[in-house]
């Protein structure tokens, strides 16, 4: 791999890094309502999922992925059920709230923070069922890999360590960044609006990808 084409790549990460996803939805959505440590475990979760595909498109499975469109429809359709899922529930959430809030004189029972096994998986099966992770490792990737024998999995598995890495670092600033918002603005007064603003998002990308084209 030529200098020019690691600078390239670097570039391509960055830019995907900084751009919200799913993936960043949650972490933010997470760290402003148990703190950035919540959001940091969801971000370990996302970089897993990178790791996962990438260790798959050493393996060739990504490129199995690429040649079919039944799996690849699968995914797709499987990522957006999920974010779908994600979303309703948020909203769903936020109205059962806004309910209890109106039937009951007390304040509404505040929910049980989500353990950080469950923080993980929402990270990690948010970025597995993303067809946008899969086309990432099918289509970008190898076209930095110049080789094309045993030497290629040594260079495929180290640019998915900097991809998962510059994905984890992101997430971090994002998590960071979203625990602060929420100790200024209160982050109890504004769980509600959160819930429907990430649900809303997610529900929106999960209808994307459902009625998205093939990359």
């Amino acid at each position: 791999m030529t200098r020019e084409a690691l600078f390239a790549y670097l570039a391509i990460v960055g830019m995907i890094t900084i751009t919200p996803g799913p993936d960043t939805a949650l972490v933010v959505r997470n760290a402003m309502r148990q703190g950035w440590g919540a959001g940091v475990r969801t971000g370990l979760g996302s970089a897993a999922g990178l790791l996962l595909w990438g260790l798959a498109a050493g393996a060739g499975i990504s490129a199995v992925l690429a040649a079919s469109a039944i799996a690849f429809t699968v995914l797709k359709l499987a990522g957006a059920a999920y974010l779908g899922y994600l979303g309703a529930r948020m909203l769903w959430r936020s109205w059962r709230s806004k309910e209890s809030k109106e039937s009951a004189a007390d304040a509404p029972p505040v929910p049980a923070p989500a353990s950080s096994p469950a923080l993980f998986r929402q990270g990690l099966t948010t970025n597995l069922l993303n067809p946008k992770a899969a086309a990432f490792f099918t289509a970008l990737l190898p076209q930095f890999v110049t080789a094309h024998d045993g030497t290629a999995i040594p260079v495929i598995i180290g640019l998915t360590l900097i991809a998962a890495t510059a994905n984890l670092t992101g997430q971090f600033a994002f998590a960071i960044t979203a625990h602060h918002t929420a100790r200024l603005v209160g982050h109890r007064r504004f769980e509600k609006i959160l819930d429907r603003l990430v649900g809303s998002v997610l529900l929106g990308l999960g209808l994307k990808i459902a009625t998205g084209d093939r990359p």
